[in-house]
């Protein structure tokens, strides 16, 4: 597999405010109940913008534990059927910004990020090493 290349413009449009940010070796994006982490390394284009303003804020869009939830936490894939039906979907969202890309170079499975560990999220995980965390409806 040759890792795909992610423009910095694309992370823009995934983003709620329109800004992508750097924290933990990755681009981050993030809007209600979702979460794109994009390793540097797959990262391309400029780091400014043409009105010299920096394209990418240094700093985390969500609190720190979130992103270490979906960097950090154990692999526990999905089994249900209906559940990987459901988590794969959502590659569709990521069509956007990168669509190249085959749903068997990804692995699905839950975390439970939050405080109290009640709220299931999906996390979608590329052999590249890019991440997909998203709040189920």
């Amino acid at each position: 597999m040759t890792p795909p290349f992610v423009p910095i413009e694309r992370l823009r449009h995934f983003s709620a405010d329109g800004q992508v940010y750097r924290a933990f070796n990755h681009l981050i994006a993030a809007s209600m109940g979702r979460l794109l982490l994009v390793p540097l390394h797959l990262v391309s284009g400029p780091w400014h913008l043409s009105t010299g303003k920096p394209a990418v804020i240094h700093g985390c869009p969500v609190p720190w534990e979130e992103v270490h939830a979906v960097l950090d936490y154990p692999v526990n894939l999905l089994v249900d059927g209906l559940e990987i039906e459901i988590a794969f979907s959502h590659l569709f969202d990521l069509n956007i910004f990168w669509p190249v890309t085959y749903v068997h170079e990804w692995t699905a499975d839950h975390i439970s990020p939050m405080v109290k560990g009640e709220e299931k999220v999906i996390r979608l995980v590329h052999q590249s090493g890019l991440r997909y965390a998203v709040v189920p409806e």
